[in-house]
């Protein structure tokens, strides 16, 4: 590895990124018109993936407000604003430190609806949520990820327990290859667990969509955004709050959506927790396509096919001592 590349590595990881991979920017060549790196940053010959390891139990105690020993709040902060607060710290870090040495770099918040501040009129026509740039798109292009039927990043190291974040810069550093090992996503096994968990139907069982990376396919679930916001909201039941609103058969309706979100149907307790603690400090009510995700991770076996030390990951540097 050069000497930039591993320097960057290294600082990453030391400042607490658990997986880090590098794509070039080539590998982006199929991306969406206006959501391509070169669209923001023309010099852009590198994206930097990081991934945080959000940790298993806070998944496991995620629940109803009535279930005895479950919560919803070790999500809301550590599942969530937490890590997204802490990628950022890292990513502006980084940022500056390639800047100080002459490259151009630039960063998207990790998460949330001003991300897609751009879209809002396309929205109410598509019906679609989008954001600027895509963090996870962006770590499955890196390596560190695959993405499963529930178009979640699914590592390794960690199935889908991770958040991301990237970084662009003109930088030309070392790639990443991308993942090529055992399938991380068994939905046969599991029954398509993702779709049947979901309280808003926002996945399809059988409608796919697909893209390709460096001549790379990659399969997954139609998503419905508007109808996930409602359980991110926690505005159904089933995602966490006490709201229970019917959303409308059919694609999610963004109208629909903000007029209960904004009028009088939301409880006087979930309207507290989104007023006062929502967003980048706290964020999504629901999560369960990622808590109940029961994502391969690899074992000894798997070791001897796929060489997991290829990967710039915090648990492999400790495995390896």
């Amino acid at each position: 590895m050069d000497t930039l590349t591993q320097s960057v590595v290294n600082k990453l990881l030391d400042w607490g990124a658990d997986l880090v991979g590098i794509a070039p920017v080539e590998r982006f060549a199929n991306a969406p018109e206006g959501h391509k790196p070169t669209d923001f940053l023309p010099e852009c010959k590198s994206v930097i993936s990081i991934a945080l390891h959000i940790f298993q139990g806070m998944a496991d105690v995620w629940g109803e407000y009535d279930e005895p020993g479950k919560s919803i709040t070790p999500y809301l902060f550590y599942g969530y604003g937490l890590t997204n607060l802490e990628s950022s710290r890292i990513v502006n870090r980084m940022a500056r430190q390639l800047e100080y040495q002459g490259y151009k770099t630039l960063c998207f918040m990790p998460t949330w609806i001003s991300s897609s501040y751009k879209y809002f009129d396309e929205m109410l026509n598509t019906h679609k949520v989008r954001a600027e740039f895509s963090h996870r798109h962006a770590a499955a292009a890196s390596g560190i990820v695959d993405l499963g039927w529930n178009g979640l990043g699914l590592s390794p190291e960690f199935g889908p327990m991770q958040r991301f974040n990237s970084i662009l810069t003109s930088a030309e550093l070392e790639p990443t290859p991308l993942y090529n090992g055992p399938a991380l996503c068994r939905p046969k096994e599991c029954g398509m667990k993702c779709v049947r968990l979901c309280p808003a139907s926002a996945f399809s069982e059988t409608e796919s969509q697909s893209l390709t990376i460096d001549g790379k396919k990659i399969t997954y679930s139609t998503h419905d955004n508007i109808r996930c916001m409602y359980a991110i909201l926690g505005m159904v039941k089933g995602s966490g709050g006490r709201t229970d609103l019917q959303i409308p058969d059919g694609p999610g309706q963004p109208m629909h959506f903000y007029s209960e979100l904004h009028g009088d149907s939301i409880h006087m307790y979930d309207r507290g927790m989104l007023d006062n603690c929502f967003g980048i400090i706290c964020g999504d009510f629901c999560g369960k396509c990622l808590h109940k995700c029961p994502s391969r991770k690899l074992t000894a076996k798997d070791m001897k096919e796929y060489d997991l030390s290829k990967r710039h990951s915090s648990v492999n540097r400790a495995a390896l001592g």
